[in-house]
């Protein structure tokens, strides 16, 4: 009886260690600053009210959708940076990664520094920052609606 109460009592301090270290970024809350950052191309986009930053693994079509769909969107709103991050190495990159690369939009080459401090476990993994960089919204990038995302983006 001693051992299985024992052993529950660990099983649980583990599953609360872990839902403790699984998420470290909160909404309202400030979100880590890119370190020593590498930019795709040397190209980093402008300084902008609000930053939507996906964390994408470039053979994935679901990670490709969800950020040519984000980005029709981000793209016409002058108050917005569109960046990607990937920890693949810029010569492992799919092509369809360079069509985000410009004034307002850019990759990041990233050897897990930026995904380990946001927390991010998957992709695509989604975050939108203010000018502050503090968090307004995080998460799959599935579940950010059109109607959501311009909410969140017109705000000011």
């Amino acid at each position: 009886m001693r051992a299985r109460s024992i052993i529950l009592t660990i099983a649980a301090l583990i599953a609360f260690c872990n839902i403790a270290t699984a998420q470290t970024i909160a909404l309202g809350e400030k979100t880590p600053r890119f370190k020593n950052e590498k930019w795709l191309n040397g190209n980093r986009p402008t300084e902008s009210d609000f930053t939507y930053i996906e964390f994408i693994h470039s053979a994935s079509i679901s990670c490709r959708r969800s950020a040519e769909r984000i980005y029709a969107i981000t793209s016409k709103l002058e108050n917005v940076a569109f960046v990607l991050i990937s920890h693949q190495k810029a010569s492992e990159i799919d092509s369809w990664v360079t069509n985000f690369i410009n004034e307002h939009a850019g990759v990041i080459i990233d050897d897990y520094n930026i995904r380990t401090s946001f927390g991010v476990k998957y992709a695509p993994y989604a975050v939108i920052i203010d000018s502050k960089r503090r968090a307004i919204w995080f998460g799959n990038p599935k579940l950010l609606t059109n109607e959501k995302l311009n909410e969140l983006l017109t705000l000011k």
